[in-house]
């Protein structure tokens, strides 16, 4: 018997009873939905994280293959939109293809069938950019965001797309904080964030319904 693919070594298990899935891009992408969700809200999902956008599509072909995947009562997916809408329109075919789901794609929305499947482009599927632009919108502390903000413009917005200057303009944020710390480190803490803030609300929508 071959062994199984090292990337799914790196998974949780399925279980045998009804779950929801979720796929997404990384670890920070995990650990805000698993903040947004909270601890009743998580309670029922299981988690795959990708080795980034390009690799979605190997991780939900490897998923549906599992033979505990008939168990999953959904499929939701996280990605970022990134600057290249088109790319990500692409992109979320290949997803929907290795799922074998051939309803056309909508924001947020799940795709009847067993499992149903949605997807989530993040911030938005009109906008470029990522999860940290959902999260620059709900900092904590508004005169520190505004520092951010000349700092960045000091530096004559050095970064060339959208998604890496809202990346960068987090970064500097939580390097300021009394404690510097990383996304996945500050999703962890309240005084960051504020995870109830509005910005949050069609993520949260999305993950309720998974």
């Amino acid at each position: 018997m071959s062994s199984p693919p090292k990337e799914k070594e790196q998974q949780p298990p399925f279980p045998t009873e009804p779950f929801g899935l979720l796929l997404v891009e990384g670890g920070d992408e995990e650990k805000l939905c698993k903040a947004i969700a909270g601890p009743m809200g998580w309670r029922g999902l299981v988690c795959w994280k990708a080795s980034g956008r390009a690799d979605l599509p190997n991780l939900a072909k490897l998923a549906s293959m599992d033979p505990s995947f008939s168990h999953a009562r959904s499929v939701g997916v996280l990605l970022d939109m990134e600057d290249d809408l088109a790319g990500t329109q692409a992109l979320i075919q290949k997803i929907l293809a290795a799922l074998n789901v051939s309803a056309s794609f909508a924001q947020g929305a799940f795709a009847p069938g067993a499992p149903k499947v949605g997807v989530f482009v993040s911030p938005d599927d009109q906008q470029r950019g990522s999860i940290e632009g959902l999260c620059k919108q709900a900092v904590r502390n508004p005169a520190l965001a505004a520092c951010v903000d000349t700092l960045v413009a000091c530096a004559g917005h050095p970064h060339r797309t959208e998604a890496r200057e809202m990346k960068g303009w987090l970064d500097a944020y939580l390097a300021m904080q009394h404690k510097p710390v990383r996304l996945h480190q500050a999703l962890e803490d309240s005084e960051v964030f504020d995870l109830n803030h509005a910005a949050f609300d069609p993520l949260r929508a999305f993950l309720q319904a998974l």
